[in-house]
């Protein structure tokens, strides 16, 4: 007994053959339904068609210094498959794409945000060491595991300036992580179209942001700080000490006009003994 699928095949064809010109031509036409349907059923049943998913744990905009920074987080363990590309000298890129949008009811949504970063993994047979690039920074790491946590770490990524949105506005923000299939060599892209350890990706995660309306506040300047008590010098050996020394710079601050006629007073000169010629 033939199986459905195969029933649905063969039958499917006749229909969809009726009214076609007999002879070769029409021969032909029906062996490309046939192949048609079979292509078909393939995509269908095929269980490499989905996406091993990446998981997103942390999305959120940030203000800083005159622009918006996107801090986001990911979680993924690389398949047996990309491990062993990647030890065999196949470079991986993985992409941070990032979109805002703000919903309009007149019109269509209006998308003033759309970047992408990519960040670059290779390995180095020579040194054994994996190589995380970025735009022009490159990092190098011993181990695999290292390499994976800094690429699943977005922080500090400039996404869009002051000047793309509107101060108190709400927008939708999305933010996703995946495998650059098209830098792949041609052939690993081709592997990579029914095989799903190759087709790495996360869902689109969601959220909502309200630009601050406090931009132009400046913001409040640190309080200066004190410095420290100086500590007087040590008194050398043989010197006075600092509390008997004190009458002494008592005296020395006292105006030269007081102190002239403290000691010329009448009170304080010493009278001549009458017996004294």
């Amino acid at each position: 007994m033939l199986s459905p699928l195969r029933l649905f095949v063969l039958r499917v064809p006749g229909d969809a053959a009726r009214g076609l010109p007999a002879g070769p031509l029409g021969r032909i036409l029906r062996g490309w339904w046939v192949v048609a349907l079979l292509l078909l059923a393939l995509l269908v049943h095929c269980p490499g068609a989905s996406a091993q998913l990446i998981e997103n744990n942390e999305a959120r905009v940030e203000y800083q210094d005159g622009g918006f920074d996107l801090a986001a987080s990911f979680d993924f363990d690389l398949p047996p498959a990309l491990e062993d590309a990647l030890h065999k000298g196949i470079s991986l890129y993985f992409v941070v794409d990032f979109q805002l949008t703000r919903p309009r009811w007149y019109w269509f949504d209006e998308k003033p945000v759309n970047a992408s970063r990519s960040v670059r993994l290779s390995y180095q047979p020579l040194t054994r060491q994996y190589r995380v690039s970025t735009g022009g920074l490159q990092l190098p790491f011993s181990r695999l595991k290292s390499a994976l946590q800094f690429i699943q770490q977005v922080r500090a990524w400039r996404v869009f300036e002051r000047n793309q949105v509107k101060p108190g506005e709400t927008y939708h923000a999305e933010v996703r992580m995946r495998l650059d299939l098209s830098q792949l060599p041609k052939p690993f892209q081709i592997n990579a179209v029914n095989t799903r350890e190759w087709n790495l990706s996360s869902d689109w995660k969601r959220f909502n942001y309200t630009v601050p309306t406090n931009l132009d506040t400046p913001q409040p300047l640190p309080a200066p700080i004190a410095p420290p008590p100086v500590a007087p010098p040590p008194a050398a050996p043989g010197s006075t000490p600092a509390a008997a020394s004190a009458p002494v710079a008592d005296a020395r601050s006292t105006p030269f006009s007081q102190t002239v006629s403290t000691v010329l007073s009448p009170s304080q000169l010493v009278q001549p003994n009458a017996s004294q010629p």
